[in-house]
């Protein structure tokens, strides 16, 4: 078994930095820990049949668990309440992956299943059931397939969008993959737990055609098309014969998913940057407003971001860059500082793909909506149109116009986490986040952002928030940073959680996704008919997973097994 870490996680010397920089020891030591239920003796037997089957430098433990624990846990002093593994393992194969089920079944080993681990913010690699063995898919990282006739990729769990994007750029593929904020996570981690990017096919899940998934038992099926031998449909159609069976492994313990498709974006002929900026925070209402009608009849198809002044400030130094104050920064600060820097408070982005003459036209809609729904707005719009008979390149638009929105991967919001520091190199940068689904209604959006503000500003943080347009609902993230080796700070944020939460949850508001802290307490929120949703899905995990291997508790689905660790 391996103790110590190992020598690169990712080829970039960029990524490896910041991935060591995010999990760097924690303060306590990790404490040495059985998997629930399972003796010393076994355990031990367990591991090593782990090793002949995966290889001695493939299974962790001891202080190489630092990079199977939440980087940003609030809980760290907390034993009760710590999320930490007993063990890792990482197959390199589904041969590999195959024989580490079959050990798990033999000596009822709990399984905590992730590709890249890079869920920051939810709990990252960490299990909700303490004890578990870590079961990351980070070395199953091939690319078996982009095909730019039908625009579609298929990749294993360990291919991240800095890799897509890479292989698309290398063998010259016409076609601009969606990415989300960082690229270095997992495509398949990204999408299955419904997570999402910036340009056209920014709704990733929404974007699969076909998965390969190992059960439990070790068993392969193929969903969709993909099911029938040599099918030409088998990542072209969404349509199956009887019931589609992909949504039941998003934010799932139901399956391991060892391949998946993904359609991608055609590279255009023509692409637009597009931002509107508002001055004033109730400007959010007209705006949401205005755009919300421009998504919903296709004049603008692909999500639309909005963020405020906090956010855009934080990415751009910490806080005392503008603020001196121990308080967060007040509302006449803000303000001066919007005027220093000519900054709205609100700014929306959004990109227009095509032919030159279709995104000029839907411009032009856009700039008579706005005109009309939201006067204060500032729209502005930047053209770049490939040469005659050729397909516009992403990496020839400037990065400030570009950037995510033409797939370009990078760690751009990874500086967000510095803000509270108030020096560089001392304390340790965390962040979180509260996501609820909110309908995309101006005076709704406004209503959260009025009744979380003073929320925010008693736990001692600003309103650091953006949220996603989607074409009838909205995701907000509600974020915040902090210092966790701050403890205040840490009991700060913890409570700002479970305000916010029972806020949404008079609201009737749920979570997109949630921290392995929280996942029962999210699940909950799912209560017609006695928690009917989750009574039906524990039944489909007790038959596929009799044993109750595959990640418990994620999503508050619990097997038979463990059901009497669910969070009171």
């Amino acid at each position: 078994m391996t103790t110590t870490l190992p020598s690169s996680t990712y080829p970039s010397v960029e990524y490896e930095s910041a991935h060591r920089a995010t999990f760097a020891p924690p303060k306590k030591d990790l404490p040495a820990l059985l998997p629930p239920g399972v003796s010393q003796l076994d355990f031990e037997q367990a591991l090593g049949e782990l090793i002949t089957i995966v290889g001695v430098e493939s299974v962790f433990v001891g202080k190489a668990l630092i990079d199977y624990v939440d980087p940003y846990d609030v809980y760290e002093d907390d034993e009760s309440k710590r999320k930490v593994p007993s063990a890792a393992v990482t197959p390199g194969s589904v041969e590999g992956l195959r024989g580490v089920l079959k050990v798990a079944n033999r000596f009822r080993l709990p399984l905590w299943v992730f590709s890249r681990g890079k869920n920051l913010g939810y709990g990252g690699p960490a299990p909700v059931l303490t004890g578990s063995v870590a079961l990351d898919l980070h070395r199953m990282n091939r690319i078996i397939e982009v095909n730019d006739e039908f625009h579609y990729a298929v990749v294993e769990p360990g291919v991240t969008w800095e890799d897509l994007y890479s292989y698309c750029v290398e063998h010259k593929k016409k076609v601009w993959p969606s990415t989300p904020s960082l690229g270095w996570g997992s495509v398949i981690g990204n999408t299955l737990d419904r997570g999402t990017g910036f340009g056209s096919n920014a709704t990733h899940h929404q974007c699969i055609a076909g998965c390969e998934v190992m059960l439990p038992d070790g068993d392969f099926i193929r969903t969709g098309q993909w099911g029938i031998s040599n099918s030409p449909s088998a990542f072209l159609s969404k349509f199956t014969f009887g019931p589609s069976i992909e949504g039941l492994f998003l934010q799932s313990n139901l399956g391991i998913v060892t391949k998946m498709s993904i359609w991608l974006t055609p590279q255009p002929e023509a692409y637009m940057s597009c931002s509107v900026s508002v001055p004033e925070f109730e400007d959010v209402k007209n705006l949401v407003d205005a755009l919300g009608i421009l998504r919903r009849n296709g004049t603008i198809a692909n999500v639309i971001w909005v963020g405020n002044v906090l956010e855009a400030l934080s990415i751009h130094g910490r806080r005392n860059k503008f603020w001196d104050g121990e308080r967060p920064i007040p509302d006449w600060r803000v303000r001066e500082i919007q005027r220093e820097l000519g900054l709205g408070y609100w700014v929306a982005r959004f990109g227009l793909y095509g032919s030159k003459r279709i995104v000029q036209a839907h411009f032009d809609d856009v700039k008579e909506v706005l005109a009309l729904k939201a006067p204060r707005g500032t729209l502005d719009g930047r053209l770049f149109v490939a040469e005659e008979g050729h397909l516009l390149d992403a990496s020839s638009i400037p990065f400030e116009h570009g950037n995510v929105f033409v797939g370009l991967p990078s760690l751009m919001a990874l500086p967000l986490v510095n803000w509270p520091l108030k020096e560089a190199g001392v304390g340790k940068p965390a962040h979180g986040d509260y996501a609820p689904i909110i309908p995309s209604s101006g005076e709704m959006v406004l209503e959260w952002m009025q009744t979380v503000k003073p929320i925010f500003d008693a736990a001692g943080a600003e309103l650091m928030v953006d949220f996603f347009m989607h074409e009838r609902h909205v995701i907000v993230t509600n974020m915040w940073s902090y210092d966790q080796h701050d403890g205040a700070q840490r009991r700060a944020v913890d409570g700002l959680f479970m305000r916010l939460h029972e806020v949404a949850k008079e609201k009737g508001y749920g979570m997109y996704r949630g921290h392995v802290q929280h996942m029962d307490r999210i699940a909950r929120l799912n209560d017609f008919n006695d928690h009917a949703y989750r009574r039906f899905v524990e039944k489909l995990k007790d038959a596929v997973d009799p044993n109750g291997l595959l990640a418990p508790g994620k999503q508050g689905i619990w097997p038979t097994k463990y059901r009497t660790h669910r969070a009171a």
